[in-house]
């Protein structure tokens, strides 16, 4: 299927550290996320880490009635770990909104026992990443992780965020990142530890609507290469034509911004029902070309995939430069059925204990 690139007045792009502050005062079912992802030098290790002041696969959350209803939220964080295509260690936890803190004046937020900064120093600024959260058998999963920003803040637009519009805010789309992952016992013991070195990539994103009444499908992801970093996006919601299709290099200090033309390859179901394309090629009069091959599901449930993908980029007048990259597809129209909302909860830790599996 090809498609051109409709301008969603729904959808808006921005880059602000600045901007990258929690925004109070929203709707009941508004939702915040700040999504910090890296992949190791040799492509063999992933981390995916992600801090919600709502979190949109909860139950709880998507069993709010009315938009001023007075639930304050239902914030979460969650870490997974990857090495070599599988999922090692992944620790999801939702918390009271009263373990919620964050500001909205600088960029950072805790929730529970963790949480991240922005901070600078005599090498650098980027982000302090902090997570302590509860695993399966009574386990805990530490990591302490710096995205050191390479290529950020670009600033290209105003920030713009209002009733019925969905702000992406790419922050920080290349990064140094750098740490260490800990697993411990019951007792508090070391029973594994990774040392984490890599490139990685920082976005947030807001919204004042549900996002099971909003979203249709949301394709999107990132790949770094030598001397740049592609990132692409294919959003669409519910009851509109068309789609917001993008590609944005980022090279040399600068952002390049690039609406496409968007071709999916032959569609399949995921083993939770998802149906998803098997390919994605997105293209752009002056020759810049972006094609998206998903090589493994890493992560999955009924709302969401995550892929390790194969990602090849032609610049006008270039040769084709390839490598592996994070991709991601939501398709939230599931989120209305509670009974699946269900069997998600019993992979989310509550309250700083560990999911049921």
């Amino acid at each position: 299927m090809t498609s051109t690139t409709q301008t969603n007045e729904n959808f808006r792009f921005s880059s602000s550290i600045a901007a990258d502050t929690w925004h109070p005062g929203k709707d009941a079912k508004a939702y915040e996320w700040w999504y910090f992802d890296a992949l190791s030098d040799d492509s063999r290790e992933a981390i995916v880490i992600v801090f919600l002041d709502n979190f949109i696969y909860s139950p709880r959350y998507n069993a709010i009635n009315g938009e001023n209803s007075e639930t304050k939220g239902f914030p979460a964080v969650s870490c997974t770990y990857y090495s070599d295509g599988k999922r090692v260690y992944r620790a999801v936890s939702e918390f009271p909104a009263s373990d919620f803190r964050a500001s909205d004046t600088t960029p950072e937020c805790g929730i529970g026992k963790s949480g991240f900064h922005f901070d600078s120093a005599s090498y650098g600024s980027g982000y302090l990443v902090n997570i302590d959260l509860r695993l399966t058998g009574g386990r805990r999963l530490h990591a302490n992780l710096e995205w050191l920003s390479i290529e950020s803040d670009f600033g290209t637009a105003p920030f713009c965020y209002d009733d019925s519009t969905h702000c992406w805010n790419m922050v920080a789309p290349r990064c140094d990142v750098s740490g260490k992952i800990t697993v411990t016992d019951v007792r508090g013991r070391e029973l594994d530890v990774k040392s984490f070195r890599g490139t990685g990539y920082h976005d947030h994103n807001l919204d004042n609507r549900w996002l099971a009444k909003t979203v249709k499908e949301w394709h999107w992801g990132r790949a770094h290469y030598a001397d740049m970093t592609a990132v692409f996006c294919r959003y669409s919601e519910i009851g509109e034509d068309g789609s917001t299709d993008r590609i944005l290099i980022v090279r040399d200090g600068i952002l390049e911004q690039h609406e496409v033309r968007c071709e999916e390859q032959t569609h399949i179901r995921d083993r939770f029902g998802i149906r998803y394309p098997t390919g994605l090629v997105l293209a752009s009069d002056d020759g810049l070309r972006l094609e998206i091959d998903p090589l493994q599901v890493i992560d999955s449930n009924f709302y969401h995939l995550r892929f390790l993908s194969s990602i090849s980029c032609t610049l006008p007048g270039s040769s084709p430069q390839k490598t592996t990259g994070i991709s991601e597809f939501i398709s939230p129209r599931a989120l209305k059925h509670r009974w699946l909302n269900w069997l998600s909860d019993l992979r989310t830790g509550k309250k700083d204990k560990g999911p049921f599996f």
